[in-house]
């Protein structure tokens, strides 16, 4: 469910702001960017007790950033036109999924001092959401570990050529 939140958080954001030069799900740590647009991640999150299972309250982070080597005033004004439109675009929905409606909880500049040497501005957006999970049975749960791969060979062909499945194992 956190990786289906990320993506569709991605696409929404992707199909709605042009002005925006990439989108992409964060990878390592926050201080270690590489320079997109729009960062998108799950965090964190809590467990609240709801009758037999659970409810998992998620923060959702849209960090996005911004560059302009003219002035720290031209980066500010366009920041928060995007900040904005990110806001609007986001609250409210559940994306098509089946979580709580996205809803804005704050934001905050997190520009660094080298972004800043760099000529970049950074502003986070965190939104609340939660899902409900109830307990299954352990055969359900090794059934979450496996992936079927269905192989297709020829383009346009509906005949599975051959199929494949995958159990994903523990490791370092």
């Amino acid at each position: 469910m956190y990786s289906n939140i990320e993506k569709a958080v991605e696409t929404r954001i992707e199909s709605k702001l042009e002005s925006v030069r990439d989108v992409k799900i964060q990878k390592g740590p926050k201080n270690n960017l590489l320079n997109p647009g729009v960062f998108v991640s799950v965090e964190e999150g809590v467990f609240e007790a709801v009758g037999r299972g659970w409810k998992q309250k998620l923060d959702v982070y849209v960090e996005i950033e911004f560059e302009n080597l003219r002035d720290e005033e031209q980066r500010r004004v366009g920041a928060f036109l995007i900040l904005s439109a990110i806001i609007q675009y986001l609250c409210g929905q559940n994306l098509g999924l089946n979580i709580s409606e996205l809803k804005p909880s704050k934001w905050q500049n997190v520009t660094g001092e080298e972004d800043h040497k760099a000529s970049k501005t950074r502003f986070q957006i965190v939104f609340k959401t939660a899902f409900n999970i109830e307990p299954v049975s352990d055969e359900v749960v090794t059934d979450l570990l496996k992936v079927g791969l269905d192989y297709y060979l020829k383009p346009g062909d509906e005949t599975k050529d051959a199929s494949d499945e995958v159990t994903l194992e523990g490791g370092a």
